[in-house]
C-alpha cells in the first residue's frame, strides 16, 4: 500500500505527518459489526421493527470532529462503501459538508441547535436531535413550508445531565412533537456518562429508557430505532432495547476501556511519524529547552524533532513520553516548545539526520499508543487523536 496525501499543498513529504490506515478502519468495523450482532437484542414482538438487510445497516458511525481527527472526507467515503446505515456528526456544518461531499444517507445531528439553522436542515436533508418544542415548531414550520417531512432523533436525559429532556419528562413531550405533522420521529437516544467506571449506573440508564419506550410503544407512538451504544456501551452491556450500535472511537481501533481487549480485536489506524532534523552531542550537566528542566546527568546524543505543542503534542508530555527511533524507545527531555522537541537518542546505533521516528504508533517490535500519551497527559485517548490528526497533514493508505 503506498501513501497518498490527503492535502496537495506540499511538494515532497512533510517532516512530520500522520498516516492513515483505512484497511485498519474497514478491519475494525468488520469487528464491530460482529459485536453488534452478539450484543443486539430487540423488544420481543416490537410493532413495526424495521429489518435491515446486512449487519452494517444496523451501525451509525460517528464520524464528529473531522472524524476523530482521521479525516471526515477519507473516512466516509469507505465506511459509505461498507454500506453502513447512518452517519453521525456534532453539527450543521459537520453535516452539510458531508451533504456536499456527496454523502446521501441519513446524517445525524447529534447538538440541539438554534432556530437560525432551521432552513438548513431541511435544504439539506440533515437529520437534528430535537429536545425543545419551541426547535421543533420552528423546524415544523419550515418543513411545512418546504412541502417536506423532516426526519428527526429525540434525546432523552437519563443521566448525562447534558442535553435531552430528563427521562421523567419525556413522554409528554414526545406526544406534543407526534402532533407536529411535518415531523418524523425516527430514532429516540440517551448518553452513557459513565459506561467505563460504574456499571450500576449504567444498567439504570438503559432500565429507565426501556420503561419509556415500553410507554411509548403501549399508546402507538413507535420509534424505529433506539440507540444508546457508543463504543463503550456496545461492548460492555448486552440489551434487549438498543437497535442501533453508535461506535465512535473503536472504529478507528482504540478502546475506551482496557477491559474490551479481550472481546474484540482492533487495529490502531493512526501512526504519527516524523524526522530527525538534527543531532547534537552534548557533555554531561548541560541543560535542554525552556526552563531549565533537563540536565544531562551524562555525555548524550541528542536528537531534534519538528513537532510541538502547535502540532498538538501537548506541553505536559515534556520530560515523560517516549518516541521510537530504530525501534527503540527515546525518551523526550526539556520541554515540548511550540513547534520542536528534543529526544535522547544515546542507545540508538547508527542515528543520522533524516532517520524516521514514530511519535505515535508501532515500530519494529514496541508501540507507542495513545493510551499511553493520555495516561502522561490525565486526559483521554480521544484527545490524542484529535489533537494530533487535526493538525498534521495527512497520508492515506488505501484499502
Amino acid at each position: 500500500m503506498s501513501p497518498v496525501m490527503a492535502k496537495k499543498n506540499f511538494s515532497s513529504k512533510p517532516l512530520t505527518w500522520v498516516e492513515i490506515d483505512l484497511k485498519a478502519v474497514r478491519s475494525n468495523l468488520q469487528a464491530l459489526q460482529k459485536l453488534t450482532e452478539r450484543n443486539r437484542f430487540v423488544l420481543p414482538n416490537r410493532p413495526l421493527q424495521k429489518k435491515l438487510h446486512t449487519q452494517a445497516q444496523y451501525i451509525l458511525a460517528v464520524i464528529k470532529a473531522d472524524a476523530y481527527g482521521h479525516g471526515v472526507d477519507q473516512i466516509s467515503t469507505l465506511l459509505d462503501k461498507q454500506g453502513v446505515g447512518f452517519f453521525a456528526v456534532s453539527d450543521v456544518k459537520e453535516g452539510v459538508a458531508l451533504r456536499n461531499k456527496g454523502i446521501t444517507r441519513p446524517v445525524l445531528l447529534f447538538e440541539s441547535t438554534l432556530a437560525e439553522f432551521v432552513p438548513a436542515i431541511v435544504r439539506y436533508n440533515l437529520m437534528p436531535t430535537v429536545c425543545s418544542l419551541p426547535f421543533a415548531r420552528a423546524l415544523n414550520k419550515q418543513a411545512q413550508q418546504s412541502k417536506r417531512t423532516v426526519d428527526i432523533h429525540i434525546v432523552v436525559d437519563t443521566g448525562m445531565g447534558r442535553l435531552g429532556l430528563w427521562h421523567e419528562q419525556a413522554f409528554d413531550f414526545i406526544q406534543k412533537i407526534y402532533q407536529l405533522k411535518h415531523l418524523r420521529i425516527m430514532g429516540l437516544y440517551t448518553h452513557f456518562p459513565a459506561a467505563d467506571t460504574d456499571r450500576s449506573y449504567t444498567r439504570q440508564q438503559i432500565d429507565d429508557l426501556y420503561i419509556l419506550v415500553r410507554q411509548l410503544d403501549a399508546k402507538g407512538m413507535i420509534i424505529p430505532y433506539i440507540h444508546a451504544a457508543n463504543s463503550m456501551g456496545l461492548a460492555g452491556y448486552k440489551t434487549n432495547i438498543l437497535n442501533l450500535a453508535r461506535p465512535g472511537l473503536m472504529l478507528y481501533g482504540l478502546y475506551p476501556h482496557a477491559s474490551l481487549r479481550g472481546q474484540i480485536h482492533l487495529k490502531p489506524a493512526m501512526t504519527v511519524k516524523s524526522r530527525i532534523i538534527f543531532l547534537k552531542k552534548v557533555p554531561k550537566g548541560r541543560s535542554i529547552s525552556y526552563g531549565r528542566t533537563f540536565f544531562t546527568r551524562k555525555p548524550m546524543q541528542v536528537a531534534t524533532l519538528p513537532i510541538g505543542y502547535n502540532d498538538g503534542y501537548f506541553r505536559v508530555f515534556s520530560n515523560k513520553a517516549h518516541v521510537l527511533v530504530n525501534g527503540q524507545r527515546c525518551p523526550v527531555i526539556g520541554r515540548v516548545t511550540m513547534d520542536q522537541i528534543m529526544v535522547d537518542v544515546s542507545k540508538v546505533d547508527q542515528v543520522k539526520v533524516n532517520m524516521p521516528v514514530v511519535i505515535l504508533g508501532a515500530q519494529k517490535h514496541e508501540q507507542i499508543s495513545a493510551d499511553e500519551l493520555a495516561r502522561h497527559a490525565g486526559t483521554i485517548n480521544y484527545e490524542i487523536v484529535c489533537s494530533l490528526g487535526n493538525r498534521l497533514p495527512r497520508l492515506y493508505k488505501s484499502v
